[in-house]
């Protein structure tokens, strides 16, 4: 009988002494797989100037307040080199004609998805390379024009994405300097007929709508060049975003222009004054 009880008591023994062996290394392994999401959230304010031949010959320039949002996370299959990076704004601009005697207004949104690789050349040094699927879209209204007073844009592109960050300290504060271009490669836009009003294509005058795009005839450039102050808990995104859109079709020229500059804050920061193991997207 001695026997029989102590061979179970033996066998919970090991048992409980392998999952204390175990649990320690799934901790460990827990924290090394980390992917925290990465979160911008922004103001920007700047200057905009919006040439749409379809409203008037003339351009018109003005103020253009927005916000946006960036959301990046390492990938779980392999989260040291594959990022996803989800980016939105939204923006309003208010314009004046060169004499100010008329006015514009606009609204225009955007969202993009991209899967880039990244590669740390040094410790504190990092490129990033990929693409991803972008939609863009709003409208312009002339208040002066009563014939075709709106220009609605709508576009869907197929982009390239990339970036470049090097990380330092100023004192024990860490930061990150960064440069992130975004450029639609090929891409699907709308444009009327020129003369064409909007109440013809209601009536039903689809011809010549939809155009496959290019650089020679659909052309955008997104780039914001920043640099990201690491509190640990928090961190603060100071940065210069320059935007150009540009889109030629059925003799109607589009080209809108926009510096501003940007303000962001990032809940939880970037990992830099943290100091963790987990895979932090922006670094």
């Amino acid at each position: 009988m001695r026997a029989k009880v102590f061979i179970p008591k033996v066998i919970i023994a090991l048992i409980l002494m392998i999952f204390s062996s175990i649990s320690p290394v799934k901790a460990q392994d827990s924290i090394t797989t980390s992917r925290p999401v990465t979160g911008l959230y922004s103001l920007e304010l700047g200057g905009i100037s919006v040439n749409a031949s379809y409203l008037t010959p003339l351009t018109y320039k003005g103020t253009q307040p927005a916000i946006s949002g960036l959301w990046a996370k390492a990938m779980p299959f392999n989260p040291e080199s594959a990022i996803m990076v989800f980016d939105v704004k939204a923006d309003f601009c208010n314009l004046l004609n060169p004499a100010k005697s008329a006015r514009m207004v606009g609204l225009t949104g955007r969202f993009s998805w991209h899967l880039e690789w990244r590669k740390r050349l040094q410790k504190n040094f990092q490129v990033t390379a990929g693409g991803g699927a972008g939609i863009f879209g709003g409208a312009y209204y002339l208040l002066r024009n009563s014939n075709n007073p709106v220009e609605a844009l709508a576009n869907v592109s197929i982009m390239a994405s990339g970036s470049i960050s090097k990380h330092f300290t100023i004192g024990r504060l860490p930061v990150l300097v960064a440069d992130r271009i975004k450029l639609p490669l090929v891409s699907a836009f709308f444009c009327p007929e020129y003369g064409e009003t909007y109440y013809e294509i209601y009536l039903g005058n689809h011809k010549g709508l939809a155009h496959a795009g290019w650089w020679g005839n659909n052309f955008r450039l997104d780039n914001l060049l920043s640099i990201t102050l690491d509190f640990g808990r928090t961190a603060m995104l100071l940065g210069y975003r320059l935007d150009i859109y540009t889109q030629w079709a059925n003799n109607l020229n589009t080209k809108i222009i926009s510096n501003s500059f940007v303000i962001g804050v990032i809940p939880g920061g970037i990992g830099l004054k943290k100091h963790s193991k987990a895979n932090y997207a922006w670094y």
